[in-house]
Parts: structure tokens; sequence; C-alpha cells
């Protein structure tokens, strides 16, 4: 068993391993995907494990281990207290499944609800209909009244201009760079090729107000890993969701737009667009 820093060497190990288990056990944790855990390397201090069934190890900040493994907890080839001798250290995220098969090997289970994934069905944010969605659509109708709206694939001759609008998010933000998501965002723009991301410009009156980043899980199901809109142009947010869910491959389903964290604002946010599915995330330890 070999323990190193996550680094882009692991992706062809780690990613393949991830997607298959995704499609096999119809998995859509957002946990599961290799560019996301990349890019959030240093907040989760990710250490790639490699053995005959490689996994990623994590801690979080109050120092507990995970470990997100690249089979059923049932198949891994090691004991959890291999990795951190000493340390309490759980499987996760687990599908329900996977925990109750826990349970039966003595494991003790556990789940947070700022760890939840919000799911969304892709025809409701390609709509935004339903009476819960009245204001969101509102927003977006204002803002279609008042600009001619449009959007365009993010590429090599544009992404200047989505590095130039995360720099215009970030100065509208109260909070540090260090604090916000600015550094893991702009690695994601730097190497979207690298990573299998896309991503999508929007423009009001020919002005760039937006951008999104995602990728594929698997062929049904989409990560909306960044969202970026400028204050200034009201109604953006809602305007994104729908383009990015209107430009997605037929055989996607389901849009993952991930977790809260915990932070009251984030949650309310993403609770306004009526979730489809709250994607409860389980702990094995």
């Amino acid at each position: 068993m070999i323990i190193r820093p996550l680094a882009l060497e692991h992706q062809p190990l780690l990613s393949p391993a991830w997607r298959d288990l995704c499609v096999t056990y119809d998995l859509r944790f957002a946990e599961y995907s290799f560019a996301n855990a990349f890019l959030f390397r240093k907040k989760y201090a990710y250490q790639f494990v490699e053995c005959s069934t490689p996994c990623l190890q994590g801690r979080l900040q109050n120092n507990e281990c995970f470990v997100i493994p690249s089979v059923p907890p049932k198949q891994v080839k090691f004991k959890l207290s291999q990795l951190v001798p000493g340390c309490i250290c759980s499987f996760f995220p687990l599908p329900d499944a996977w925990a109750e098969e826990c349970q039966k090997m003595n494991m003790s289970l556990a789940s947070c609800r700022a760890d939840t994934d919000y799911l969304f069905r892709k025809s409701k944010l390609q709509t935004l209909q339903g009476r819960k969605l009245s204001s969101r659509r509102n927003l977006l109708n204002q803002l279609e009244n008042k600009c001619f709206l449009e959007s365009k694939e993010i590429k090599e001759e544009n992404i200047q201009e989505a590095l130039e609008l995360l720099e215009k998010w970030q100065s509208q933000r109260k909070d540090s760079k260090e604090t916000t998501d600015y550094y893991s965002c702009l690695e994601a723009l730097t190497l979207i090729s690298k990573l299998h991301l896309f991503g999508r410009i929007a423009y009001a009156d020919g002005q760039a107000f937006g951008f999104t980043l995602g990728e594929l899980l698997t062929p049904k199901t989409a990560l909306l890993h960044f969202t970026k809109a400028l204050t200034t142009t009201k109604g953006a947010t809602p305007y994104l969701y729908r383009d990015f869910a209107l430009n997605l491959p037929e055989s996607v389903q389901w849009i993952n737009l991930e977790q809260d964290l915990g932070i009251p604002t984030l949650r309310q946010a993403k609770i306004a667009y009526n979730p489809d599915l709250l994607l409860t995330k389980w702990k094995a330890s």
C-alpha cells in the first residue's frame, strides 16, 4: 500500500474506477468525481491510496479521517485502521444499500445534513415550471424582457472572459479568496480540458455576466461544480441553471447541485429551486 498526496497523475488510476462504480451502482454523489476531489484536495488533505482496491483518503475540519472507496466497502482489501492507526476513520459517502451492508459488518453509521447533495431532474431546471419556482421564473422573465440573452461554450478563445468574470465575482464578495472557492474555480478553468469539464458563458446585450462549469459523472448524471454570476444582473442564476440544463446530452436525467456545507445562505439558495431529491450520504466507521 502506497499513500501519496493526490495529483493529476492519479486521474487515470482513480477516475475510471469511480466511473465504473457509479454506473454499476447508480451512484450520484459528487465525491466520486476526480475533478471535484482534485480541485478541493487542499481543503480535505486528499491522499491517493494505491493498492489492489485504490481509494482516496481525506480529513475533515475536526480531523476525522474518511475514505472514498473505488469498490463497495465489503470488497475493500484493507482495514480502515491500517490507513491512520489510532484515528477514527469512515467509509464515505455511501448509499443506503452499502450502509446496510456495513451495519451487518458491525460498523457504526452516521449522516450529516450539511453533506446532503441536491438533485434535480434535468427537465425541471430546463423549464423552471411549477408553483414553487414561480419566483425564479419571474426573475428570469424580467431579465429576458430587459436584455437580449445568449450563451456560448467555454473554449480556448473565450476562456479569458470567464477568468475576468471570476475576478469580478470575487470582487463583489465580502470574504477573501482564501475563504471562497475562488482558487478551486480558477484551477478548474485553467485545467478544464484535462479534468474533462465543460462550461458556458452567459451574455446580456453582449456583456458577460456569469458562467457555469460542470461535468458528466455518468451518462445519466451531471454535476454542476461552479455557478458564478455578477450580482448586478438580477435573474442571472435561474438563467445559468436553465442554460446549463438545456445544453446537456439527451442521456442526462439528473443534475447534482452538490452540498450546502451547512451554510445557511447556500442552503436557502438551493432549496429555492425545489430539489427533487435530497441525497443522504452515509459514513460507516
